[in-house]
């Protein structure tokens, strides 16, 4: 995530998030039972990543699609990686990576972002990275604040010359 926006900023939309997807969560098995699979992916996401970058992004690419609600899929996904908290991986990367596995599945061809840039902009600072999905070349439900003055490291699938 952007290290310049608030931190009681992103708390505030997090919460916001978990609340929102309670109710749903509260009435249906099926919910929890996704939620519960995005979590165990998340889990396992730092074992799946000792693998070079393409490796690992081939193995938890899935192969056929099976058609579901993308939105309930996105937040499902956000809220799982939020949950992870005790990861070792930072939470764009759970969540990219966690909605990149199920969109993927539910046949939306998004593909996964890295991008590096230096901390407030300046090159005797830092470098920070940053991963995010685009669809068709675009953001994917990304703030632009969070994407944008990110160097494009690597992405997957490769795009086709």
């Amino acid at each position: 995530m952007n290290s310049e926006a608030p931190p009681s900023a992103g708390r505030a939309r997090h919460w916001a998030l978990a609340l929102s997807l309670a109710p749903g969560l509260a009435l249906s098995p099926r919910r929890r039972a996704l939620l519960r699979d995005m979590r165990a992916f998340c889990r396992a996401l730092p074992h799946a990543l000792v693998n070079p970058l393409p490796e690992a992004m081939h193995n938890i690419t899935p192969a056929a699609p099976a058609p579901a609600d993308l939105d309930l899929i996105r937040n499902l996904a956000d809220l799982a990686a939020l949950l992870e908290r005790r990861s070792p991986l930072g939470l764009c990367l759970r969540r990219s990576l966690t909605r990149y596995h199920f969109l993927r599945r539910a046949g939306l061809p998004v593909a996964v972002q890295f991008g590096a840039r230096f901390v407030g902009g300046r090159p005797d600072r830092d470098i920070t990275g940053h991963a995010w999905l685009t669809l068709r070349d675009a953001p994917y439900h990304e703030s632009g604040e969070d994407w944008q003055g990110f160097a494009i490291m690597y992405s997957y699938p490769p795009t086709e010359a």
